[in-house]
């Protein structure tokens, strides 16, 4: 097996997990300020640690995987729930941002 398989969507998912970058989301000033959309296409689990990543869809077109940042933990979980129960939310744009130490995921 080699250093990486391409996953669905078209992105290299690596055996080691840190050789994915964390997504970036920006802290937000106040609640009308707005964070960081991206085209999300898939999410998911990877490794032995069952560390979330998520397949984004640049404004390029490069299909790219990342790892998300520890505070997304629970957003991830609870789509994973919905997904089991065989309500999958993606393909969807989603608005990323941290207010008051809490990061959100928005689905639009």
């Amino acid at each position: 097996m080699g250093d990486f398989l391409v996953n669905k969507a078209g992105a290299k998912i690596y055996n080691d997990t840190n050789k994915h970058e964390i997504l970036k989301v920006p802290v937000l000033l106040n609640e009308k300020s707005k964070g960081v959309i991206h085209q999300v296409l898939c999410l998911g689990y990877l490794g032995g640690q069952r560390e979330p990543i998520i397949t984004i869809k640049e404004s390029s077109g490069e299909i790219v995987a990342y790892r998300l940042p520890h505070n997304l933990y629970g957003w991830v979980a609870n789509l994973m729930g919905l997904k089991l129960e065989g309500v999958d939310m993606f393909p969807a744009k989603v608005e990323f941002g941290i207010l008051k130490d809490k990061a959100s995921g928005k689905i639009l």
